[in-house]
């Protein structure tokens, strides 16, 4: 199998494997009646991390269920193959270089240079910030719902949190009533926001970090930010620059919508703006009612679902980098430049070109995906059926309490767009050529001009 092939079935294995799961009775509470087909649903948006879901988690399972749940979501934050492959390595065993391969592919590493040291530190990493967030909520959860299940969802929300899942064991209006309350707000908005930016991201900055001397800090600092990578660079910049413009028009629109934010303290419109903001990057915390938000916040929260987090991590989304490589092309064709340039460096014109492709196929699924639902349910009013689509292809996992009334045939198109959103549309297509296909040959012809404009 291809590497693209080897992703695709190891997440549809944990997928079913997580439905059959949640389906037994000593995974449900004794007034659940979902179906399979719920709990297929809910499998696919844990493994995917995104947060959609037909019937109440809260109401459906109880500890076991939510256990096996937040398994899930670990499970589909990180891949079914990186937990396959760090077992290999702990146990001393060798994994055949091309599942190497694919582990670096899922996990968008771009070089195989020492994967098991790598791959040891996502996990180390990952483990350490989940424990921090989970120390932080237990602060909170213990004194409010008694030691063992003050724990037990302070995990759970690490890890939700942090794979950028969206799912919570708190109730069915998700972190609404914990709009008012920082630790809540801030340790979520820093789990997803370090979740999101990107393995490769961590592992610069530490090195960074590392390297500087503190004794000389206003130098070496200075000298340590410069030699981040322009991969790091962009990232950050796009991450800050999404959560600032993002939160900045969400209160200039929401300031006084008595719905939403406009009953708040001014430090209370602010975190909530920001949080909003944090969230819609692919993580799928509620702390406000979309369907009380106006049209024009709705419409922001679509371009920033579709934009998403950064490559490399547990965030969807077309994601920051590529979007912004989609933007610096478009501004190089109007200043009439030849080279697409950030940080110094000119990028290579076969990324720009795969960046474009990524664009248009996210454009286009999206807009396929939304006109499917509105063909199978034609009452439902547009712009919720795009935020609804959005949603679930960038794995946010937001709704404006659509998902659980539409028919079962825009159901499955919600998961078909979960699924492929987390694997990612590009390596979906790639997984369905055949192995063996002979490939075409590159041939280059003599030039001609299309008239486009």
């Amino acid at each position: 199998m291809s590497n693209a092939q080897k992703i695709v079935i190891s997440f549809l294995i944990v997928i079913f494997t997580g439905s059959i799961l949640l389906s037994l009775p000593i995974s449900q509470t004794a007034t659940s009646d979902a179906t399979y087909f719920d709990h297929l649903f809910i499998s696919v948006s844990a493994v995917c991390v995104t947060g959609l879901f037909i019937e109440s988690i809260f109401d459906t399972y109880n500890i076991f269920g939510q256990f096996i749940m937040m398994c899930l979501i670990q499970i589909g934050g990180l891949g079914l193959m990186s937990f396959i492959s760090i077992l290999y390595f702990r146990i001393g065993q060798n994994v055949r270089f091309k599942n190497q391969m694919a582990v670096s592919d899922a996990l968008n590493n771009a070089s195989l240079d020492n994967i098991r040291d790598w791959l040891g530190n996502i996990f180390k990493y990952t483990f350490v910030i989940e424990g921090v967030g989970a120390l932080l909520f237990a602060t909170f959860f213990i004194p409010q719902q008694g030691f063992a299940k003050g724990i037990f969802t302070s995990i759970f929300m690490a890890i939700s949190a942090f794979c950028n899942a969206g799912f919570d064991p708190l109730g069915n209006v998700s972190m609404i009533p914990y709009q008012d309350v920082p630790l809540i707000n801030f340790t979520i908005m820093a789990l997803i926001i370090l979740g999101g930016i990107g393995f490769s991201v961590w592992f610069d900055v530490m090195d960074r970090i590392k390297s500087i001397d503190f004794k000389q800090a206003k130098i070496s600092v200075k000298t340590a930010l410069r030699r981040l990578s322009p991969h790091t660079k962009l990232a950050l910049l796009m991450t800050v620059g999404l959560i600032f413009i993002g939160t900045v028009l969400f209160l200039l629109v929401e300031w006084n919508n008595q719905g939403t934010i406009g009953q708040m303290s001014t430090g209370n419109k602010i975190m909530t703006a920001m949080f909003q903001t944090v969230t819609m990057r692919t993580a799928g915390f509620a702390s406000i009612d979309y369907t009380l938000a106006h049209p024009l916040s709705n419409l922001i929260f679509i371009v920033t679902m579709f934009i998403g987090g950064s490559p490399g991590g547990t965030a969807g989304g077309l994601k920051t980098t590529t979007f912004a490589l989609v933007v610096m092309l478009a501004v190089a064709e109007i200043r009439q430049k030849s080279h697409i340039n950030f940080a110094h460096h000119t990028i290579p014109m076969f990324i720009v070109r795969k960046a474009f492709a990524i664009f248009l196929i996210y454009i286009t699924i999206l807009i396929f995906g939304s006109g499917l639902i509105l063909l199978f349910d034609t009452h439902v009013d547009y712009l919720y059926v795009l935020f609804e689509s959005i949603s679930a292809f960038a794995t946010v996992g937001v709704t404006a309490n659509l998902t659980a009334t539409l028919t079962m045939a825009s159901q499955v198109i919600i998961m078909i767009l979960m699924f492929v959103g987390r694997i990612g549309p590009m390596t979906m297509f790639v997984s369905l050529l055949p192995n063996k296909k002979k490939q075409s040959q590159d041939i280059q012809y003599t030039t001609t001009n299309i008239i486009i404009g």
